[in-house]
């Protein structure tokens, strides 16, 4: 989804993880996790997906941690890979030594598989910025944000403080919306089979970010590019420029010195103005805001 919709994330993951002293390898045979077609009870294709995604990163061998910039992502590999490749072996008949080895290569991948925030916030990275700090402070100071954690995130990864903490760190202000571990909507497969009730959930979100932008959020962030495909499709469809930005995008922002109310809603046109397709709730019959 990132290489589709906003490579620009991907950038600025990069740019992060660089200026922590990392380097950064990017198996080009990687694809998709599978997970729409997993969601949709397509197995046999879901696990084609998900063997090629495991070959793809066993070259950088065991021990390399896999990064990932989606929550969803990396829960459909860490939370569904195993069982995934295990049973889907057995059912087209491969044996069960094939079926053991293929859940144990993806329980490899699984153990390594981080989402970017969570890492960040781990001693690999370090925390080890170049440069100097920003005078006067992080860049980000002054700035609130409304901070949106994924329902795969918050729930199957557990990954809710880390986030925030990276946020705070870069001088953010984040704000979390009443009803915070709702659903936005979207749900991957769930918003193309059911566009107008998960049209109806991304309004229902976007009225309880409503408090956040009152207390002065300049913009919506998040770590799972699902959702932000979601709720920034379903703020265009109303004619709302409210900026919407993925975390990692945000924070490169503000360690390069960059960062600015222009620049985050620059970030959002820019990702909107660039997506191949439009987002589930754009296209819901009751689109209209």
């Amino acid at each position: 989804m990132v290489d589709l919709f906003r490579p620009q994330a991907a950038v600025a993951a990069l740019r992060l993880l660089e200026r922590r002293g990392l380097r950064v390898r990017f198996p080009w045979g990687q694809t998709c996790c599978g997970q729409f077609a997993f969601n949709a009870g397509h197995d046999r294709e879901a696990a084609e997906l998900g063997r090629r995604l495991v070959e793809a990163f066993e070259e950088p061998g065991d021990g390399v941690p896999v990064v990932a910039l989606s929550g969803s992502c990396a829960a459909m590999v860490r939370a569904e890979l195993p069982g995934l490749l295990e049973r889907e072996a057995r059912e087209r008949g491969a044996g069960e030594a094939e079926a053991r080895a293929w859940r144990e290569r993806a329980e490899r991948l699984a153990a390594r598989v981080v989402e970017l925030s969570h890492f960040l916030a781990g001693p690999e990275a370090a925390q080890a910025r170049e440069g100097e700090p920003a005078p006067g402070g992080p860049a980000g100071a002054g700035l609130r944000v409304a901070y949106h954690n994924g329902c795969h995130m918050r729930r199957l990864l557990g990954v809710e403080e880390a986030p925030l903490r990276l946020l705070r760190q870069e001088g953010f202000e984040p704000l979390e919306p009443p009803a915070a571990d709702q659903c936005c909507g979207f749900g991957g497969l769930f918003s193309l089979v059911e566009p107008s009730l998960s049209a109806a959930m991304a309004d229902a979100k976007l009225a309880s970010l409503e408090e956040a932008r009152e207390a002065g959020a300049v913009a919506l962030v998040s770590a799972d590019l699902g959702c932000l495909l979601h709720l920034g499709g379903r703020l265009r469809r109303r004619g709302d420029a409210f900026p919407v930005v993925h975390l990692a995008e945000a924070a490169e922002l503000a360690e390069s010195g960059r960062l600015s109310e222009a620049a985050l809603a620059r970030a959002s046109a820019l990702a909107a103005r660039e997506a191949p397709g439009r987002p589930a709730a754009e296209r819901a019959g009751g689109g209209e805001g």
